[in-house]
């Protein structure tokens, strides 16, 4: 390995860090919250001394909820937060129920945690405001389930839904039309109150009615409808339990009205946009020529490997469209697509890696680090792959076929073998994707 190679390998893994340390949900929460007390924003939360009631979901949701807590006072909070790993050191002494519920299927917890929310809002005194904090994997952690549709139900098919190729914007769109609080339907039971929705985006877009699948941001249309055209276009109708079938069927029939609350608001505190933007000043401070790829790279792994790949190539041979030191930086989330049923260990990012690994192999002085920013990437307990022009001779000294393993969707024991793969246990944030592409080394 050029000795210069392991130095680009700990630059990129440290501006990795340091960016996601500078962008943690507290620290991005409790910011947003201070700005909008400065504008005057906060008047129905700040005034008096009636109880806010809470309700934070999602990966990000204790230190988000921390935030709150050291912002309001910890006398003045009231609800639920709903997590995918409980951490009691967080919450230290607060009233605050907290469910630890199922990740990335929905369990039993999950139901418990959207049916507690909803009886909790509706025995709300009108003079309570209602705070909700809401980040990635908020869809599979809180559920309250519409009629004749059972847990098992949900869970095969979110599975079906994971293994598809689609976009997590459409995998929402069809568990919201199967939900009681998804879309913005949990909005609805908060009645004529200050309410106000503080999303950590981990989608492509920002979409604010994305994240979590949107239940407290109000969502129009015919969600039923939607479902079903999504479920048809990915070949996924026609194996779904009748049960399934007949609820979407009749409810894109019969779809529900309303109307949102009027004193109802939606704020980004963050978002991978804000993680890119960090990565990119740091390296750009460390002597490289930044190009921004933007937070918004789509489409299959193994194919977004293969462009990073010739663009690396075309960076060392011409210069363009950056020249060396270059750091690439991008963000974003791809799919894998299983063409029969999920098999294999690995994630999108892993694949991102191992693809790249490939097509880069005995490329001098390039490394990538691909990595899912909530530190678990796929079926794995990795948050992705840092890899170089290496990687591939190291797989195959192991006694592996680094295409083999790409094609069977084993990127992770591809990685594992060559001691490519990234480990940071569950960050507690979720801001999508993370790549960082360094060619050639800056001076000094």
């Amino acid at each position: 390995m050029n000795p210069r190679t392991p130095f680009l390998r700990q630059l990129a893994l440290q501006a990795a860090l340091e960016s996601l340390k500078e962008c943690a949900p507290e620290r991005l929460t409790k910011s947003c919250l201070e700005k909008m007390n400065r504008e005057g924003l906060l008047q129905g939360f700040v005034a008096g001394n009636s109880k806010i009631f809470l309700l934070a979901i999602g990966k990000a949701s204790l230190p988000m909820t921390r935030a709150v807590g050291e912002t309001f006072g910890w006398e003045r909070l009231k609800g639920l937060v709903v997590t995918k790993k409980l951490d009691s050191e967080i919450l230290p002494g607060t009233g605050l129920k907290v469910i630890e519920a199922g990740h990335p299927l929905p369990n039993a917890n999950s139901l418990v945690a959207g049916e507690t929310a909803l009886r909790e809002m509706r025995g709300l005194s009108p003079e309570n405001p209602a705070l909700f904090l809401v980040s990635g994997g908020a869809s599979s952690l809180f559920e309250s389930l519409v009629d004749g549709i059972t847990l098992e139900d949900l869970r095969n098919l979110t599975q079906k839904l994971l293994c598809s190729g689609i976009s997590i914007e459409e995998i929402n769109a069809v568990r919201s039309a199967l939900s009681r609080v998804k879309g913005g339907k949990l909005l609805r039971e908060a009645g004529d109150r200050e309410c106000l929705s503080l999303v950590l985006s981990d989608v492509v877009g920002d979409r604010p009615e994305t994240v979590g699948s949107g239940p407290t941001v109000w969502k129009g249309g015919n969600e039923a409808e939607k479902a079903r055209r999504i479920l048809n276009g990915a070949g996924l109708w026609e194996e779904l339990p009748v049960s399934v079938k007949e609820t979407l069927a009749l409810d894109a029939r019969n779809p529900s009205v309303g109307k949102p609350p009027s004193r109802a608001r939606t704020v980004l505190v963050g978002s991978n946009r804000t993680l890119c933007l960090s990565v990119a000043g740091k390296l750009r401070s460390r002597g490289f020529s930044v190009l921004d790829l933007g937070s918004s790279l789509t489409g299959e792994a193994k194919e977004l490997g293969n462009r990073l790949a010739r663009l690396a190539k075309d960076i060392q041979e011409s210069g363009n469209p950056v020249s060396a030191p270059a750091a690439v930086v991008s963000g974003g989330e791809t799919v894998v697509t299983f063409e029969s049923a999920c098999s294999g260990v690995g994630g999108p990012n892993q694949e991102v890696a191992l693809s790249f690994a490939i097509e880069a192999a005995g490329f001098s002085e390039t490394v990538l680090l691909s990595m899912d920013t909530d530190g678990i990437d796929g079926c794995s307990d990795s948050a992705g792959g840092l890899v170089d022009g290496k990687t591939a001779e190291r797989i195959k000294s192991a006694g592996l076929n680094p295409r083999r393993e790409l094609e069977n969707h084993n990127a992770s024991v591809a990685l594992r073998a060559s001691s490519d793969f990234v480990i940071t246990g569950e960050t507690m944030n979720n801001l999508n994707d993370l790549r960082i592409l360094l060619v050639g080394m800056p001076n000094g």
